[in-house]
């Protein structure tokens, strides 16, 4: 379920963008996806870097991408 094709978005920020935007294809279209991150095997700074890619390389990509088709 981890890989390519399954449910959790983990990888590189590539990566999860394009898993990302093959969700909203496959759903129609999503306006909002949530993100639970565990905390408990997690030092605190990868978690803050996770946080910092997601907001300045995943969402940006996503962004870009969703809207250029």
């Amino acid at each position: 379920m981890a890989g390519p094709e399954g449910a959790y978005l983990v990888g590189a920020p590539e990566t999860v963008a394009d898993k990302v935007l093959r969700a909203n294809e496959a759903l129609g279209g999503i306006s909002r996806i949530t993100f639970q991150m565990s905390t408990a095997s997690v030092e605190p700074p990868a978690m803050q870097r996770s946080i910092e890619l997601l907001g300045g390389e995943v969402a940006p990509t996503v962004r870009e991408r969703s809207f250029t088709k």
